[in-house]
């Protein structure tokens, strides 16, 4: 039957001790991918001078280890140790994080970017997992919009932060205390306890294991529809993500109007986020196409507005941000809710992960098609192209989509 009314919201999510410990522990988990985020973009455009290629190898290094890592280490594991691993990525990521400390150059710069993303490969969804195994299915959309609200939530603490450390410390001791955060994270995840349902092995051969999020996708046509929905998305953000950087220094703004600007787009993800958290769970895929269509229109305006010359403000600046990081946020709430509705507990880690790959596959190019239109025609024209393919994805939506409904909660546990 149809779920039309309202679901239980943050109250009674949070009274339960294992969604509670697990919010607590992604606090400091998501803080530390953001603390150094605007220091090490700021660190390549405004201090080592670098352009377009490089942000797009940044990005890169990024990006590539949720294809060539993540799926394969997961598949690995016959019986994945949640909890094991998520203290073992965050222990990762601070030692990877501590090696900035030291780095010296663009080369050692993006091994390290590349480490400690292939670590977060893994973590991210092995928290899935997590969070379905932990979280009463009626909760499911108050959990995602609460981990979206604080991943979003960490964009503005952490440049703000970062910044603010950068003016009295140097960039290494921020590295060192950034390395802390995730020993914290490690210990607080240490104190979630998991149901033993969540530790269920997955059947078959290594490469079919791989594969599981593939067949899958392949049998599942609402989860085919959203990662589709998802990966093409992704592409058009990274055909100009890495460019803001470029493009506010084309407005005449320096680094700290950049931090600013994560940061307002931060703000506007955690209202998303906890707006999401609150809508019915129906109609996923309509809620993705309005968040993707507000997000399309603005990029092609500050694009636009870039490639004939004109200078917004600051302020007008901070508020596109702050709406395209909410409508970002409404876009993938949904998202994960679909993904941890309709698959079972034992597959959610490789599907979740395989998920990631297919988006990473179809994204891999784009920062490096957005630096070669930004090359061509001004860093405006990706901004553009990336606002074209959001509408579009938004007028694919409500041609035939918008009326897909999630399965009925429970029909996978």
């Amino acid at each position: 039957m149809l779920e039309m009314t309202r679901p239980p919201g943050y109250r009674q999510l949070l009274a339960l001790p294992a969604p509670r410990r697990l919010a607590i522990g992604s606090v400091p988990a998501d803080l530390s991918d953001w603390l150094d985020y605007a220091a090490v973009v700021g660190l390549l455009v405004f201090t080592w001078e670098q352009g377009p290629f490089v942000l797009a190898l940044f990005a890169l290094m990024l990006m590539l280890p949720y294809i060539l890592v993540g799926p394969v280490l997961l598949a690995l594991l016959h019986r994945p140790p949640i909890r094991a691993l998520l203290i073992a990525s965050n222990v990762g990521r601070a030692v990877t994080t501590a090696g900035l400390i030291v780095v010296a150059d663009t080369t050692a710069l993006l091994v390290l970017v590349f480490l400690r993303s292939s670590i977060d490969s893994v973590f991210a969804p092995v928290r899935q997992s997590a969070i379905q195994a932990t979280t009463p299915d009626e909760l499911l959309t108050p959990a995602n919009g609460l981990h979206q609200a604080i991943n979003q939530a960490s964009k503005i603490a952490g440049p703000a932060l970062g910044g603010l450390l950068l003016g009295i410390v140097s960039p290494g001791v921020v590295f060192g205390i950034n390395a802390a955060l995730s020993l914290l994270a490690a210990a607080i995840m240490a104190s979630v306890v998991i149901p033993p349902r969540s530790r269920a092995a997955p059947s078959g051969t290594f490469v079919q294991r791989m594969l599981a999020g593939v067949s899958e996708m392949r049998h599942n046509h609402q989860l085919r529809l959203a990662v589709v929905f998802i990966a093409v998305a992704y592409g058009a953000f990274y055909l100009y993500d890495a460019l803001i950087a470029l493009l506010v220094d084309d407005f005449g703004f320096g680094s700290t109007a950049f931090g600013f600007l994560v940061a307002a787009s931060g703000f506007g993800g955690v209202l998303g986020a906890l707006v999401a958290g609150r809508m019915p769970r129906f109609r996923p895929l309509a809620m993705m196409g309005t968040g993707a269509g507000v997000t399309g229109v603005f990029a092609l305006g500050v694009g636009a507005a870039a490639l004939v010359g004109l200078h917004p403000p600051l302020w007008l600046l901070l508020a596109i941000m702050v709406v395209t990081g909410a409508a970002t946020a409404i876009m993938l709430v949904p998202y994960r809710v679909v993904v941890q509705s309709t698959v079972a507990p034992d597959r959610i880690a490789p599907v979740y992960a395989a998920g990631e790959a297919v988006s990473v596959v179809a994204m891999v190019g784009a920062p490096f098609v957005g630096s070669t239109v930004a090359s061509a025609w001004g860093t405006g024209a990706a901004f553009v192209a990336g606002g074209v393919v959001l509408l579009f994805l938004l007028a694919w939506t409500f041609a035939g989509h918008a009326g897909q409904r999630p399965t009925e909660a429970g029909a996978v546990r």
